[in-house]
């Protein structure tokens, strides 16, 4: 069950990053700088969430990146 479940995600994450690229790209007839600008503000706003409330739980980042914290 958690393979599949696991597949599944993957494949979601392919696809939307693949639409993220597309809504991103000046050449591309879906082309929208707003959308595109929207996903990364919303990851950086959900970032900053996730390290807001692990560091209130008393854990430290050791790391960060685009779309994840290591504790």
């Amino acid at each position: 069950e958690y393979s599949c479940l696991d597949a599944g995600q993957n494949a979601i994450k392919i696809y939307m990053n693949s639409f993220y690229g597309t809504a991103g790209d000046s050449k591309s007839p879906f082309f929208l700088r707003a959308l595109a600008g929207g996903v990364t503000s919303a990851g950086r706003r959900n970032i900053k969430l996730v390290a807001n409330f692990v560091k209130s739980r008393g854990f430290q980042i050791k790391y960060g990146d685009t779309d994840s914290l290591y504790l």
